[in-house]
């Protein structure tokens, strides 16, 4: 019965559900395009310090001795969070060893490090870390008054500017379900339950939300995609620079589409939360402003 109804409400009101349509597909096409051409640069602006620096984490030197280097080595590898430790032979001479440190978890890079100088037995200014590198994954030290921000401010950006896309399927749905509150207390009136009415307002958002959603986050890495290969055609003749090409991560797509769903799933369930607080009468006499 709720099934058949809410494909005749679609049907009957086709203004309404292309209104709802246009604002999943855009909202679905854009925010796959930001998110997919943000993971882009930020890989690159990765692969480009690591070309340039090296992709070690963090690094400590000490005075060669050629009794216990080996020693050391093992120590620092068996310490809890070090993922690898590799001599860094560019660095490194007959009377100075310097390591490369790599992380199972580098958010406690800042506590670890002097924790394995200490063990080492080594001097305080022996420890360095890749910086750069670290900022890119959002990660800074605490003792730092003026940390590399950039980042940060990029990735507040892109928050700011996805919830005004999402927001914009959100009120979509609030607009075109708020109208229809008349109509749901006639319902709610002669008995229907509002879990009732929740299931058909979300059968209606789905059936309206799942095909631009998915077309518009396609397009949307497409558009990424030109965008990207249009950047190359431009730059190509830079020197010093490193090839960008496309790069795309599944979990983008999945951000990108779990965020348009449960946008839609939300903004369904308004009308429903209102009804569910609003005697029947009450609603029947709502005109929908």
């Amino acid at each position: 019965m709720w099934r058949e109804y809410s494909i005749s409400y679609i049907k009957n009101n086709r203004a309404s559900s292309i209104s709802i349509l246009a604002a999943a597909f855009i909202s679905a096409l854009f925010l796959s395009f930001l998110c997919s051409l943000f993971y882009g640069f930020w890989v690159y602006e990765v692969e480009g310090i690591i070309l340039e620096e090296g992709d070690w984490q963090g690094r400590i030197t000490w005075d060669s001795d050629s009794d216990r280097d080996r020693d050391l080595l093992m120590m620092i590898q068996n310490f809890g969070n070090v993922k690898k430790v590799v001599v860094n032979e560019e660095l490194s001479s007959g009377q100075e060893i310097a390591a490369d440190i790599y992380f199972e978890d580098a958010r406690s890079i800042f506590r670890d490090m002097p924790l394995i100088a200490e063990r080492l037995g080594a001097e305080e200014g022996a420890v360095s870390y890749n910086l750069k590198l670290l900022s890119r994954y959002l990660i800074h030290d605490p003792q730092d008054d003026s940390p590399p921000l950039l980042m940060t401010f990029y990735l507040l950006i892109l928050l700011m500017v996805s919830l005004s896309l999402i927001l914009i399927i959100r009120n979509s749905f609030a607009m075109s379900m708020n109208a229809r509150i008349h109509q749901l207390g006639i319902l709610s009136s002669v008995g229907a339950s509002p879990g009732q009415i929740r299931t058909c307002l979300i059968q209606e958002a789905v059936m309206l939300s799942v095909v631009p959603i998915l077309v518009g986050s396609m397009i949307g890495i497409a558009l990424s995609f030109g965008v990207i290969q249009a950047i190359e055609l431009i730059a190509a003749d830079i020197p010093g620079r490193h090839e960008a090409g496309f790069r795309y991560h599944p979990m983008v797509f999945v951000v990108t589409i779990l965020s348009s769903f449960l946008t839609v799933l939300g903004s369904a369930w308004i009308p429903a939360g209102k009804l569910s607080r609003m005697p029947p009468l009450e609603a029947i006499r709502n005109t929908g402003e």
